[in-house]
């Protein structure tokens, strides 16, 4: 457990690179759709290194910067529970649809969870940080938001999604966001935990 702790992110970083080579050499057989749902997979795999990798300080920023912990290393965030939240995140929420893509609104929702990302890594963690990036930002330009944009454009285009999707999607998007990300953070933080993120993953935050 501790080396899965320590390095689900490469290993992410590894599954990704796996799943763009299948994607490559299975080009020609595979429906636009099925592409794009398999590469916002990657995204998010991507967008977690970005965060806990490499530059990968965001424990730092949600820490100290948003919550100003008075035990940054492990509190309220620490490794166990970053390591939980987001292989849920990335192996359930967004690698799902990858198997079911004429279910609409089981895609909507990790869509819209990357558009969500901009307003969290973009705009709030930016001004309470008082900078122009924070890790996870880059993955949500450069990745996210086209990938988002291109399956929009598909459904609408080739009129897929039905009233109920929009609203089933959006329903599920938000309360994953509530599950995962709010109320997740809060139900796996520990005061006493002995899971301490480094010095590295404390990045420009820490004294």
């Amino acid at each position: 457990m501790n080396m899965m702790r320590k390095y689900w992110p490469d290993l992410g970083m590894l599954v990704a690179a796996v799943t763009a080579i299948g994607m490559v050499l299975n080009y020609h057989s595979m429906s636009e759709l099925s592409m794009i749902l398999w590469l916002s997979f990657i995204a998010i795999l991507v967008h977690q290194f970005e965060e806990y990798r490499w530059p990968g300080y965001f424990g730092g920023l949600f820490n100290i910067v948003i919550f100003k912990s008075a035990q940054p290393k492990h509190y309220p965030l620490n490794p166990q529970s970053a390591m939980v939240i987001n292989l849920i995140i990335a192996y359930v929420f967004y690698l799902l649809p990858v198997f079911f893509p004429t279910l609409i609104w089981l895609a909507l929702a990790p869509i819209f969870m990357g558009f969500f990302q901009f307003i969290w890594h973009g705009i709030f963690a930016n001004i309470k940080a008082k900078t122009w990036y924070n890790p996870g930002l880059f993955a949500v330009l450069v990745l996210h938001f086209p990938i988002g944009g291109w399956y929009l454009y598909y459904i609408i285009e080739h009129k897929l999604a039905s009233t109920t999707d929009w609203i089933i999607g959006f329903a599920y998007f938000a309360i994953a966001v509530y599950l995962l990300i709010i109320k997740g953070n809060m139900w796996m933080k520990d005061i006493q935990s002995p899971f301490h993120f480094s010095d590295k993953q404390m990045g420009p935050y820490y004294k």
